[in-house]
């Protein structure tokens, strides 16, 4: 299990590169500075997790905090996804556990444990006076 883990994780972060080939590579003080918002933010560890891995694999297509647009303007930002009408953690990680609902470009699955994350860091960004950008 662990090996298909770290042949799902090998997978994703090539996909991550490919969207990325055209990007600047980020800041690494920027990314710990996000990171330690997120402890402040007064996230879960599993949360945090989710951020952490959302920042590794998922930063490159879709906006991961609020308030952000999505360098891939085709990928729904988290914020948009964490809002959606009827979006519960129960159907968020439904749909993340079927990699048939992901795009073809994305071309990788979430493991479970990884889902559970993602999920936990995903709905953490669910608000009350949400507006979608428009």
């Amino acid at each position: 299990m662990k090996a298909l883990r770290k042949i799902t994780l090998i997978c994703g972060i090539s996909a991550l590169a490919a969207c990325q080939a055209d990007r600047p590579n980020p800041v690494v003080s920027a990314s710990m500075s996000d990171a330690n918002m997120a402890l402040d933010a007064g996230l879960s560890v599993q949360a945090k997790a989710g951020y952490d891995l959302s920042e590794a694999l998922c930063s490159g297509c879709h906006a991961i905090v609020s308030n952000q647009l999505s360098p891939n303007p085709e990928s729904p930002g988290f914020e948009a996804i964490a809002n959606t009408e009827g979006l519960t953690l129960v159907t968020l990680k439904d749909w993340l556990r079927d990699s048939h609902n992901y795009p073809e470009k994305m071309n990788f699955e979430v493991v479970d444990e990884d889902v559970d994350a993602l999920a936990a860091y995903i709905i953490t960004l669910r608000s009350n006076d949400y507006q979608p950008a428009i």
